[in-house]
């Protein structure tokens, strides 16, 4: 089967490299915003991972999605209640 030029079958995942000012800030790549849909006053949470490697950032909105499917879920607070691991 043969390929279609110019559809690229894997997602991006690196969009670039950014510098770290002396205040501490960063300009994310425009091809990121883009296709990530960040705009200009979007809130993102910073989130450090776990193995210390950098940081995340999800956009408020979509923490909140997940945070309400959460509070629905009466199974993930029977695992909590009962001092399961979660997932």
């Amino acid at each position: 089967m043969r390929k279609k030029r110019g559809i690229c079958s894997k997602q991006r995942i690196v969009y670039g490299v950014v510098t770290v000012s002396e205040k501490g800030q960063i300009a994310i790549p425009v091809d990121a915003r883009k296709e990530l849909n960040i705009k200009a006053e979007d809130k993102l949470i910073v989130l450090k991972r776990k193995d210390g490697a950098g940081l995340t950032l999800i956009k408020l909105d979509k923490m909140d999605e997940l945070m309400f499917l959460i509070q629905e879920d009466e199974e993930f607070f029977n695992k909590l209640k009962k001092g399961g691991k979660i997932g």
